[in-house]
């Protein structure tokens, strides 16, 4: 018996020194967030994305996030405070994750024998994916998961060729979210190889769906999913890699500053990395990140943005008997919010996504007004000039060309088609005078012969 209770007592010592050490099923809460989630963009000034940290006209969503973010105008996408980071593209986001460049260059084969961010995630006990868009096909360059020997085979890695948006929110939307989710767009979403605003365009598809808004976001977009519903604490995080200044945006409602634009110039790609780590006191990895301001003046209470509105179009050059849609968008003041539209046509509507069909080959000044519910109300405009085109591809008034048809800027009226019959029809009216011309010359030739015999 004595035995019995002695192999007891060992038992229950042994449990309690081996429980704490064993992973954690679930994170503990951070300190400024429990879930973070980045989107990672590429290749594009500061100044062309995010103007001076107000927005820019190029990215007319991208400055409506502005509004209620955190930004850094100037944030070093090749380091900072005397670090460097090289070999860019690749060598930012190995950086992002493990607290330097590597060494490597764009094209590198897996796989680096170093730790991570996720390795550390792991050890906590804390859950992580990354989603790379259409079969990732910058591969390692742009998606650094699997460039790691720790983690290349992961089954957090999530890089086929169906991979879409659509895979990240449902994974954004289950019941229990990863504490990091990472998203990878193609080169061709991303601001690589295509422009700021179609990129831009993408991100509101992506983050508030096409007919949503900040202030209500579509079901099936980012900013409509679980992870981000009142009561969690989610960070958003826009981050370009390279140039120098880049662009990069802070988003999380209730905590991050509202419209705040950093005066610091010693963050880079080893700055957000030791940002997460501090968020869930996680040791840093290199001398690099170690050594790299937090970002933590971001987080904090401010000054309530004024109401301020924009909103999209769905084609700058409508055509002609073709509906057309319209976004709107607002932040600051008090939600929720009125939305009225004057179409610049004499037309009017309400909503914060509305459509309308133009009849006229012309340019039209759309204005939207929001009104929001405090007392009194605030009220606040935003206009854009659009111009209608036919649908032969002619645009403008009544003077000058209309796409391939020669005459109408005379007569606007006629169609392409109509002036070719017209056309047609004159060179057919030629012919047949030319025809008679010829016929009445020969009559007019038989008709003297016949004269002259007889004269004889």
């Amino acid at each position: 018996m004595k035995l019995r209770t002695q192999l007891l007592v060992a038992i229950l010592i042994i449990g309690m020194i081996a429980v704490p050490a064993l992973p954690r099923t679930h994170a503990a809460s951070g300190t400024y967030f429990d879930n973070v989630v980045v989107v990672a963009m590429e290749n594009q000034n500061y100044a062309d994305v995010m103007g001076t940290g107000t927005g820019s006209s190029n990215a007319p969503f991208i400055t409506s996030m502005l509004n209620i973010g955190a930004t850094v105008p100037l944030y070093h996408g090749y380091g900072a405070a005397g670090r460097s980071i090289n070999g860019c593209s690749a060598g930012c986001y190995t950086a992002e994750i493990s607290g330097s460049d590597q060494g490597i260059s764009d094209g590198y084969s897996c796989c680096i024998n170093a730790p991570t961010l996720m390795d550390s995630m792991a050890s906590a006990g804390m859950t992580w994916q990354g989603y790379c868009e259409s079969g990732c096909p910058r591969g390692n360059d742009h998606f650094p998961f699997t460039g790691f020997n720790s983690i290349h085979n992961s089954p957090n890695i999530f890089a086929g060729s169906s991979i879409s948006t659509v895979n990240f929110v449902a994974a954004a939307n289950s019941a229990s979210p990863p504490d990091f989710l990472w998203f990878t767009p193609t080169d061709g979403h991303n601001m690589h190889d295509n422009s700021i605003q179609t990129g831009d365009t993408y991100l509101h598809n992506f983050l508030v769906g096409s007919t949503g808004s900040l202030g209500s976001p579509a079901s099936g977009s980012l900013l409509a999913s679980n992870i981000f519903l009142s009561g969690h604490r989610t960070l958003l995080i826009l981050w370009w890699d390279e140039y120098d200044p880049a662009p990069i945006l802070f988003y999380e409602p209730g905590v991050v500053k509202l419209a705040y634009v950093s005066s610091s110039d010693v963050y880079d790609e080893y700055s957000i990395l030791h940002l997460i780590e501090d968020n869930w006191g996680l040791s840093t990895l290199t001398a690099n990140d170690a050594a790299a301001a937090s970002m933590t003046e971001i987080f904090g209470t401010s000054t309530p943005h004024g109401l301020v509105t924009s909103f999209t179009v769905s084609s700058s050059n409508p055509i002609v008997n073709s509906p057309v849609t319209f976004t709107a968008t607002a932040v600051g003041g008090t939600a929720p919010y009125t939305v009225s539209w004057d179409f610049g046509d004499g037309a009017t509507g309400t909503g914060a996504a509305v459509t309308h069909t133009y009849t006229g080959v012309q340019s039209y000044t759309i204005t939207e007004t929001v009104q929001d519910s405090s007392t009194p109300p605030k009220t606040t405009t935003s206009s854009q000039t659009v111009s209608g085109k036919s649908a032969s591809g002619g645009s403008g008034g009544g003077s000058g060309s209309s796409g391939g048809c020669l005459l109408c800027g005379t007569f606007p009226v006629l169609s392409t088609s109509m002036w070719l019959l017209v056309i047609g029809g004159l060179f057919g009216l030629i012919g047949s005078l030319v025809l008679l011309t010829v016929r009445a010359r020969a009559n007019l030739a038989r008709t003297r012969r016949r004269m002259n015999r007889q004269g004889r």
